[in-house]
């Protein structure tokens, strides 16, 4: 092979795809660099700073944007939140704890059993108390008072005999009395009685879990299973949208990229695109080397 093949038939394809890889390269660097503009006798030199340094700002708000409007959608996230593998999980463990016994559940609420167990025991002091103030207020005394003297009334009434011996005023002293005697009663005694019962009920119902509780008022487990699923994808939806309606997702995405250094960013995109960057590098010496082989034969 003599130096005018060489020059003929090699030497074309080989100086375009030279050509076209170190063309397409600059153009790739050309991005990122320079960094800064650079000046020349006072006057900024055209191409500098390179294109995403120079338009770094109308990136971030376009990445902002496209991140809002596109990728971070409250449709997206809720459907996220709201999938078989992300619910059934929870849902199964929110079960699982109304199928455990309410003192294990309060014990591990409270910290410590011991805890738990002064809890329940300050929860009934207050119940006792809650409830005889209610009785209290019922004023039993009084209504013993009116409806016993109307009932003894009544049957004296009905009685010839007793209408002379029993007047009205010894029936209304008698059930003063009783009243009087049914008040200091509940006084003396009926937070003790009230105390007692609500004791041994709730350290009976802590033996219970809150299914069982439940199923007592008649909800069945599938029902509360599906009230449970609902109150949840509820509360996703609400909770999506309440915090977007907060954050300002393209103006996070925006500041965000605005904070990083041009290095940074060229770090990052290189990271993701650094085999298509290198395929455009290597397309640029293929039609390079295509364009030298025709000329050739023109």
């Amino acid at each position: 092979m003599n130096w005018d093949t060489v020059v003929t038939y090699l030497l074309p394809p080989l100086v375009g795809a030279v050509i076209g890889y170190f063309t397409n390269l600059i153009a790739v660097k050309m991005l990122f660099y320079p960094h800064k503009p650079v000046f020349l006798f006072g006057h900024q030199l055209p191409l500098t700073p390179g294109a995403i340094p120079k338009g770094k700002a109308r990136l971030a708000k376009s990445a902002g944007k496209i991140v809002q409007d596109e990728l971070f959608t409250r449709e997206d996230i809720s459907g996220r939140l709201l999938t078989e593998e992300v619910e059934k999980p929870l849902i199964d463990k929110v079960m699982s704890i109304l199928d455990t016994n309410i003192r294990e559940t309060g014990a591990v609420m409270a910290g410590s059993a011991e805890k738990y167990d002064r809890l329940e025991e300050s929860f009934t002091e207050l119940l006792a108390i809650k409830i005889t103030d209610a009785i209290k207020k019922m004023d039993i005394p009084g209504t013993i008072h009116r409806e016993g003297k109307a009932m003894l009334l009544d049957h004296v009434l009905n009685s010839r005999l007793l209408t002379f011996v029993v007047s009205d005023n010894t029936i209304d002293r008698v059930m003063k009395a009783v009243s009087d005697k049914m008040e200091e009663f509940i006084d003396a005694r009926g937070p003790e009685m009230v105390s007692e019962i609500t004791t041994s009920r709730i350290h009976d119902l802590g033996d219970r879990t809150p299914l069982y509780v439940l199923e007592l008022a008649g909800y069945d487990p599938e029902f509360v299973r599906r009230k449970i699923t609902e109150a949840y994808r509820e509360s996703v939806v609400n909770a999506v949208n309440s915090a977007l309606r907060r954050i300002d997702v393209a103006k996070v995405v925006e500041d965000k990229i605005n904070a990083m250094s041009v290095e940074e960013l060229e770090k990052g995109v290189l990271t993701v695109m650094k085999t298509e960057l290198r395929m455009i590098v290597n397309l640029g010496a293929l039609i390079g080397l295509v364009i030298g082989s025709i000329n050739i034969f023109i």
